[in-house]
């Protein structure tokens, strides 16, 4: 299940070269599926770019001097062009709210407000908001998937090269 908390009629522009890439400090959230996709997209190793941010499935990607490891000079992405960026980076200007292990495995999502680009551009309409869900239940799902291996005896290790 995943919880938007949005606004109507809020619009929104990514302007990633006017503010540089500030959705990229810190390193994002990702999913052992999101670190499996990058390793065989790159070829490097998941320890090389993602720590394991709890036992509970959610990584983060690593930052140099502040910014994602795979940020490029110019703001862009590496992973862009590779076309295996981490779901949370593919549903901007939403965030990570946090999430809710309950029964159910609930996402939470809100509306970036402190990125540049909020009140910019096209509005944000039903349409992509579905789509943020669609990206949301990929997530949840792959969260899911990861607390059942662990429940069945795998490795984080191991997980990650299934």
């Amino acid at each position: 299940m995943v919880l938007i908390y949005s606004e109507p009629g809020v619009a929104w522009k990514c302007v990633f070269k006017e503010c540089r890439a500030f959705c990229c400090a810190g390193g994002r959230e990702a999913t052992a599926g999101d670190i499996r996709r990058i390793s065989e997209a790159t070829g490097l190793a998941a320890k090389d770019f993602a720590e394991l941010q709890d036992d509970k499935g959610l990584f983060r990607l690593k930052s140099v001097n502040g910014k994602c490891i795979f940020l490029n000079e110019d703001y862009s992405c590496q992973l862009h062009k590779k076309g295996v960026k981490p779901i949370f980076c593919r549903m901007y200007p939403f965030k990570f709210d946090g999430i809710i292990y309950a029964d159910e495995v609930v996402l939470k999502v809100k509306v970036f407000k402190e990125c540049p680009g909020f009140g910019k551009g096209f509005k944000i309409g039903d349409k992509f908001e579905a789509n943020i869900e669609e990206l949301g239940n990929k997530f949840v799902k792959e969260i899911k998937d990861f607390l059942r291996l662990k429940k069945e005896g795998l490795t984080t290790e191991e997980i990650l090269k299934v």
